[in-house]
């Protein structure tokens, strides 16, 4: 064999390896075999997820029956009544409503003829059915800051407003603070009521035993300055629990607020009560 023959024997073997041994010869000729195209899938439109509907809130019948009975009464949700520079510079805005303005909101409410009610008489309507007036509110006051006693508390004096004070027992008399002697005038006026904020203002998402120290000690100390019946309490930060719940009706508590809006009362739902948060606005704007 020659030398071109050999040569020519490789290069066909090598053409026969390169196509993986399907090279065709047909009349001494190399065929390439012809091209797969592989065809694209054709896209698909992957299934749209079906949005869930938002719940519809209950109506109230549907509420009453539920969890009743119930009744309509917003429950208005202050903390401190100061006027605008000085909730600047504290920066607590958020939680604050000038004095004028509270004024203006309180003497709306006479006007408009609202009546003021307190807590032992929401329970007397879940426990005895006892009704409330045609327009009830009630007003609430988270904390126990010092200028609900020194700018809120003349200004319901004055226009005859009643109202209820919830206060962390143990950051009484510090600064910022109401002091036990300026309670002691407050509650003497027959206007105002206190409830338990803790004694610490402690949320109660702490261990259980904390949270019994919380709540008893605050209790204590409300029962020992003549305070504190009947026995209502608000969460701190608003955070309720099963387990304060239980601790709560056990130290025979009647009811419980938190921060949740709303202003549909229901005897089942007496330790989860809603209320409204009011800020620096016309009542109106809260729907009243």
């Amino acid at each position: 064999m020659t030398i071109m023959e050999v040569i020519t024997v490789i290069m066909m073997a090598l053409v026969f390896i390169g196509y993986g041994g399907q090279a065709l010869f047909k009349k001494n000729k190399v065929v390439t075999p012809p091209e797969i195209v592989v065809p694209e899938p054709t896209p698909t439109a992957s299934p749209s997820a079906t949005p869930k509907p938002t719940p519809k809130p209950l109506s109230f019948a549907e509420m009453n029956k539920l969890y009743g009975p119930c009744t309509s009464l917003p429950i208005l949700m202050y903390h401190h009544v100061e006027s605008e520079e000085s909730a600047k510079e504290n920066k607590r805005t958020g939680l604050n409503v000038p004095p004028e303005i509270f004024k203006a909101q309180m003497g709306y409410l006479k006007t408009k003829g609202y009546t003021t009610v307190s807590p032992a008489e929401l329970i007397a309507f879940f426990d005895a059915g006892v009704s409330l007036p045609a327009k009830p509110v009630m007003i609430t006051f988270d904390d126990g800051y010092s200028d609900i006693g020194e700018l809120a508390f003349p200004i319901m004096k004055e226009l005859g407003i009643k109202a209820t004070i919830y206060i962390p027992t143990g950051l009484m008399d510090n600064p910022a603070y109401l002091t036990w002697s300026k309670i002691s005038e407050i509650k003497a006026s027959g206007l105002i009521t206190f409830g338990n904020h803790t004694w610490s203002h402690r949320n109660v998402g702490a261990t259980s035993e904390v949270v019994k120290y919380e709540l008893s000690t605050a209790d204590t100390q409300l029962s020992e300055k003549g305070l504190g019946e009947p026995k209502t309490f608000v969460y701190p930060y608003g955070y309720e629990n099963n387990s304060t719940i239980k601790l709560l009706e056990e130290m025979n508590y009647k009811l419980a607020f938190t921060t949740v809006n709303g202003r549909t009362m229901c005897e089942k739902n007496r330790f989860s009560l809603p209320r409204i948060r009011i800020g620096n606005a016309p009542l109106s704007v809260f729907g009243l």
